[in-house]
């Protein structure tokens, strides 16, 4: 009895905490993100450290999924039917991870999703902004593996690994026709051991060892030109260091004459983030609302902590282009008359929050969406350039024509302001 009673404790403070969760991320101030982190804190020592049988597991998904879902309808489907389906037949934890997912699968919303142990662990890695691994991102062209980019201070760094390289095999498996999660989890099985991997650069095969390592995921870095224009680069937009970067790299940029903000191929972060990144440029406006499951809309406005001086403002965007990386760059070309060029963005603009749970699993569930200043929902949509450049997502400083044509705005405006 008294263990039945103490499952009953866990479930209610769980879905209370979520409750809070979500209340707090509406309603808090950007810089008072620190105490959504002590609830997510607190609920993780509530949850991820009890094991709880696997059908408990699949209705606890269920009821939260029912309860705080972004769409009320749930995609316009009797709810109730999967629980009916599938809560007799769960004995196993694969079982309730099978489950958990066809029913998540069922409202067609890709950022949905319930993650076993293993996969929960990665995501938090993520978060913290670290991983481990050889430090390429890689896109299928074709039947091919493309290397699309290589991070700073990783072992593909070293080993002279170059965006453009085709991967041809690991640990002499072909990867040929693979699907990226395929090539991921071969990576990924070498653990500590060396990885054999054979690369073609043009006409030429390249065989290269590497190790997995550690490596800390670059947010940002930045750049003042010769004739004083400041270009900041933001590959992603999440890690706790974020925002005080960005600060500081805007107040470094103060004086030059113009800045040309890089968020092409940077898939989003942290929502808090980008709110406090585009408070920091503005003075006064609505830098996005939230829209609830009730239709119920919160405004989020800058509060004056604005430490941009006023210039230029030119953001460079593709269709790698999503979620956080749209909102600061909508807010801005709302607010700030910032010029966007490059290609339509990706369009998402769900918000997810990550809900531990029991048996050291969690769920990623879409409970929000963002709308910009201007009202635009860009879901599916993206974000439309005022000046469209198309380019190869794999470019090089000697043929970036967006960023020329960037520049190039940046001096006709100072240009034509005199």
């Amino acid at each position: 009895m008294n263990k039945e009673v103490q499952q009953k404790n866990i479930i209610f403070y769980s879905i209370f905490l979520i409750i809070t969760i979500i209340i707090l991320t509406i309603f808090v101030r950007p810089e008072d993100n620190i105490n959504i982190n002590v609830i997510h804190k607190l609920l993780k020592k509530i949850t991820i450290s009890q094991n709880i049988a696997p059908q408990r597991l699949f209705i606890n998904a269920w009821r939260i999924t029912k309860n705080s879902y972004v769409d009320e309808t749930l995609n316009n489907q009797n709810w109730s039917k999967w629980r009916i389906r599938y809560v007799k037949h769960i004995k196993t934890i694969e079982d309730a991870n099978i489950a958990i997912n066809s029913m998540l699968a069922s409202l067609n919303d890709q950022y949905s999703k319930f993650l076993q142990s293993d996969l929960f662990s990665k995501q938090k890695i993520i978060i913290d902004s670290q991983i481990t691994g050889i430090g390429v991102l890689f896109n299928k062209s074709g039947e091919n593996i493309v290397i699309n980019h290589i991070m700073d201070n990783s072992p593909a760094q070293t080993a002279d690994i170059k965006p453009g390289d085709v991967i041809i095999s690991i640990n002499g498996e072909k990867t040929n026709g693979l699907e990226i999660k395929n090539v991921i989890n071969n990576i990924e099985a070498s653990g500590n051991k060396e990885i054999d991997i054979t690369i073609k650069r043009g006409n030429i095969l390249i065989n290269k060892k590497l190790k997995r390592k550690a490596i800390p995921i670059k947010t940002m870095e930045y750049k003042i030109t010769k004739d004083n224009i400041g270009i900041i680069t933001l590959e992603n937009i999440m890690g706790g260091k974020a925002v005080s970067d960005f600060k500081n790299i805007i107040i470094e940029t103060n004086n030059t004459k113009g800045i040309i903000i890089d968020l092409r191929n940077n898939y989003g972060g942290v929502l808090a983030n980008a709110i406090q990144m585009a408070n920091y440029m503005m003075d006064q406006g609505k830098i996005v609302s939230i829209q609830s499951r009730i239709n119920t809309k919160y405004q989020i406005y800058s509060d004056g902590e604005k430490v941009f001086k006023n210039k230029p403002v030119v953001i460079l965007i593709n269709k790698n282009t999503a979620s956080a990386a749209e909102i600061l760059a909508g807010t801005l070309k709302d607010n700030l008359n910032a010029i966007l060029i490059g290609e339509k963005s990706y369009g998402k603009n769900s918000i997810q929050q990550v809900i531990p749970m029991a048996n050291s699993t969690g769920l990623i569930l879409t409970t929000d969406k963002y709308i910009l200043p201007n009202g635009a929902d860009i879901y599916r949509r993206g974000l439309t350039p005022d000046i469209t450049i198309k380019q190869d997502t794999i470019f090089t400083q000697k043929n970036d024509k967006q960023l020329r044509e960037a520049k190039k705005l940046i001096r006709e405006l100072v240009k034509n302001k005199k």
